[in-house]
């Protein structure tokens, strides 16, 4: 079932959803600064454009190779 965005900044669920991963794998890659996030009170948010631009990346990394 594919992912429908209709909002800006998504839950580490939503986000882990959005990109068709483990939550435990996103906060891992949050630890290593792969991913950015913000925090807003007691929540970690990620930005949709963020999570974007990441695949982006991933995807020009492996045609690199």
């Amino acid at each position: 079932m594919p992912v429908v965005v209709n909002k800006r900044l998504l839950s580490a669920q939503e986000a882990s959803e959005y990109l068709s991963i483990s939550r435990a794998l996103l906060y891992q890659w949050v630890d290593k600064k792969r991913i950015p996030s913000l925090k807003i009170n007691r929540r970690r948010l990620f930005d949709v454009n963020d999570l974007d631009d990441f695949v982006e990346q991933l995807k020009a990394e492996q045609w690199k190779n």
